[in-house]
């Protein structure tokens, strides 16, 4: 199986970012590739299933309290959106697996 590199969204943090953009920040902040069947994998030698799709990782992270947002988006779509990088990073793939699991 071929894995293919995730390159974070060219959108500015200071914008609302959708789920699936939280996870390719995410994802691309650990080195995690993205499957075929669009799963995201950790691992090169040893694949380890990190979350079915980006869009479930983004949606973990926001109900882990991985990201903080406000409640609702603006109108037009903008509002914060801040990775909480502290308690994102000190969690283990494994950790972050059962999360989205």
């Amino acid at each position: 199986m071929k894995l293919t590199a995730i390159d974070p969204p060219s959108r500015s943090f200071s914008r609302w970012l959708t789920d699936e953009e939280v996870g390719q920040v995410l994802a691309a902040s650990r080195g995690w590739r993205l499957a075929p069947d669009g799963a995201v994998m950790a691992g090169k030698i040893r694949k380890t299933r990190i979350a079915p799709s980006l869009q479930s990782l983004g949606a973990a992270a926001a109900a882990e309290r991985w990201i903080s947002r406000a409640a609702a988006p603006g109108s037009d779509g903008s509002g914060p959106t801040h990775i909480m990088w502290g308690v994102f990073n000190a969690r283990t793939d494994a950790e972050i697996a059962a999360a989205v699991g």
